[in-house]
């Protein structure tokens, strides 16, 4: 059994930090002890946080603003010289700088650090200073961790080439829960869902001026929208000025959108920009068809060999958003058998257990190495 450590600045709404929460419950869940240091206790998520797993907070409570992660890393720092655990895992790239404080631990004391990197290295659009600069801080604050894992191969090699390392590991999005749910066929009703936060990067307003075009198609066409986020009045000024009151709904944040996905003839994803589009596996799980962007590195490690199961578009275009929805509304693609033998690996036994293997196969070889620097002893 390990003693887990995890940091996270809060429990507000993120990618990150839902996984971080759900890796927490499925390794305490299998005896692990895991203690979930945190900035402050507030946010959204904090009740998803199963009440059984240990929670430690700074003092005094660390709020979000500029330079926030590295106070929540030294405050982790302090806890974790004097709360020995095995190994502790940091959450994507907005934790980065936890595992810079964390590498500065002395080595009697210092856990076997895992990073995560949850999100693009090379973004679309970032220009060439911007990307030079961002590698280096980088390499600055990760390239000291024990274990880095990357969701995807492209983004492990990348990792690889600017770190000048070559052991990054993959482990696939742990987004779907160890239990399977056997979808149900979805309706022909017309409605479509998306979800996340109400963002520049989720691309809603590029969805909603597709869905204009799609109702003047399909008049008794639906977009539902679950989330939350401060472009909302905005989004809602655009669908009145799109006379699209009857037919889009934001419904706000909601932790859980099973119900919404089965109520749904297809999803869509209108993203700009993805780290790895956790809601794509949720929808496919619930066995909808899928509508979206090439915004993430999962297009190809989901499509590209399962073109059946969603249509991929390109991002910021109006019209072909409009015509793959027209186009599946009207169809309905049922994918419901197809789905399960792709999205065995996003499952959070399957994920969980590779982050305890590769910490078990890192001291192992730590160990030998240890004993290989021994000199031998004669008489």
């Amino acid at each position: 059994m390990f003693k887990i450590g995890i940091v996270i600045h809060d429990f507000k709404l993120g990618g990150s930090e839902r996984i971080a929460i759900r890796l927490a419950n499925y390794w305490h869940s299998q005896g692990h002890k895991v203690i979930v240091f945190c900035g402050s206790r507030t946010g959204e998520m904090r009740e998803l946080l199963s009440p059984n797993v240990q929670i430690v907070c700074a003092v005094p409570a660390i709020a979000r603003r500029r330079g926030s992660p590295r106070e929540v890393g030294i405050a982790a720092r302090s806890f974790f010289s004097k709360c020995n655990v095995d190994f502790c895992y940091i959450p994507g790239n907005y934790h980065w700088p936890v595992t810079y404080e964390m590498s500065r631990m002395a080595k009697l004391f210092r856990p076997i650090l895992v990073t995560q990197i949850s999100s693009l290295i090379y973004k679309p659009g970032r220009s060439y200073f911007s990307q030079a600069a961002f590698n280096m801080r980088m390499k600055l604050l990760i390239k000291k961790s024990d274990i880095i894992v990357a969701l995807d191969g492209s983004t492990a090699r990348e990792c690889d080439l600017i770190l000048n390392r070559r052991d990054t590991k993959v482990i696939p999005l742990p987004a779907l829960s160890a239990q399977v749910t056997r979808p149900v066929s979805p309706p022909t009703n017309y409605k479509a869902l998306a979800v996340g936060r109400l963002t520049e990067q989720k691309g809603f307003d590029t969805l909603i001026k597709a869905f204009r075009l799609v109702v003047d198609r399909l008049p008794n066409a639906h977009l539902n929208i679950c989330g939350e986020g401060e472009l909302r009045s905005y989004l809602e000024n655009m669908i009145r000025e799109l006379d699209l009151m009857q037919n889009i709904t934001l419904l706000g944040y909601r932790d859980e959108v099973w119900d919404l996905l089965e109520e749904s003839s297809i999803f869509v994803l209108s993203s700009r920009r993805e780290g790895y589009g956790a809601v794509l596996l949720e929808a496919l799980a619930a066995g909808r068809f899928i509508v979206t962007t090439n915004c993430t590195p999962a297009i190809s490690d989901i499509f590209s060999q399962n073109g059946h199961l969603g249509e991929v578009v390109k991002v910021d275009n109006v019209l072909e958003i409009s015509k793959a929805i027209i186009k599946n509304l009207s169809t309905v693609p049922d994918i419901c058998n197809e789905v399960e033998p792709i999205l065995r690996k996003y499952r959070i036994d399957y994920g969980a257990g590779l982050y305890l293997n590769f910490v078990k196969e890192y001291k192992r070889e730590r160990s030998l190495s240890k004993t290989q620097l021994v000199p031998e002893v004669t008489s």
